[in-house]
């Protein structure tokens, strides 16, 4: 093989290479809405609800809000949720609610108690891929993940809770965006191989 042909070789080389970094991220960072948990979920987030109150519609300020560092960018694609909850005489299962989203407030409400119109105590357990919905979205730059407890309607007494979580769990798959440093790394070595093989053979 010529020095051209070498020089060429290696020049393809880290061409590809760069495609193929940028393809990644824009892949698992921005173009996610079709994507789904298989596809792209890396680790788990899991939450305990135990003890956590709900106490009014969302946005108020006595909701219960919990942040999680997720990482820059990373895509929410999947819930498993495995909770005991209950509503308080007056309210509904159906009104407990939990919005999972970045600190914009964009993201997906989920209800447990979907269609349970009346109060009580009741277990559900169940798993989505949010891809499956068309509702994969990824958090912001700040990679926090922010779940907010609060009820469909505020039916008692604004310094009563409207029901309470009791026990159980709630899972998140999250897709991570590749860290950029490891990209920079892998293009540098191409180009620092291809500069000292250009000078040795000059």
């Amino acid at each position: 093989m010529t020095e051209t042909n070498v020089m060429r070789y290696l020049l393809a080389l880290l061409v590809a290479a760069a495609a193929m970094s940028v393809g990644t991220v824009q892949a698992k960072g921005f173009g996610v809405e079709g994507l789904t948990a298989q596809q792209t979920a890396t680790h788990e987030l899991v939450v305990d609800t135990t003890g956590i109150l709900n106490n009014d519609e969302r946005g108020a300020v006595s909701n219960v809000i919990l942040d999680f560092y997720v990482g820059p960018r990373a895509s929410i694609t999947s819930l498993r949720w495995d909770v005991n909850v209950t509503a308080y005489a007056g309210s509904y299962l159906s009104e407990m609610k939990i919005t999972f989203s970045d600190t914009l407030g964009n993201g997906v409400t989920f209800t447990p108690g979907n269609g349970d119109d009346f109060d009580g105590t009741a277990d559900y357990a169940g798993f989505q891929e949010l891809g499956e919905l068309g509702r994969i979205f990824a958090v912001g730059t700040d990679g926090i993940l922010r779940l907010e407890f609060h009820d469909g309607f505020k039916d008692l007494a604004f310094d009563e809770p409207e029901g309470v979580w009791n026990s159980g769990t709630l899972t998140f798959g999250i897709a991570p965006v590749p860290e950029p440093p490891a990209v920079a790394m892998m293009l540098g070595g191409l180009l620092l191989a291809a500069t000292a093989f250009g000078r040795r053979h000059s």
